[in-house]
């Protein structure tokens, strides 16, 4: 069974099984490269989640091959990632 994985910043989600991810992979260029935009996407755990891209985010796609059912859960996100992850220095105005 393979396992993708999408790490947004500093978020990481296990991608639901049934989420193309060749078109995910091409949303997420189109919107790096036209400046920013929404990406959408299911996790595993069926959350709908909704990504702001932009040229200066690191975004990376895995795909994990995996021998046989977890007998855990699996964590759709990585541990103390409650809050949007900010670089030490960002600004916002407003």
């Amino acid at each position: 069974m393979k396992v993708a994985k999408i790490r947004i910043g500093g978020r990481m989600f296990i991608l639901d099984p049934a989420q193309d991810i060749e078109q995910l992979r091409q949303e997420i260029v189109v919107a790096a490269t036209s400046g920013a935009g929404f990406v959408h996407f299911r996790s595993a755990a069926g959350v709908a989640v909704s990504a702001l891209v932009t040229p200066h985010l690191p975004v990376r796609i895995s795909e994990v091959e995996r021998e046989s059912e977890p007998t855990t859960p699996i964590a759709t996100t990585a541990p103390g990632t409650e809050d949007p992850p900010f670089a030490v220095g960002t600004h916002f105005d407003g």
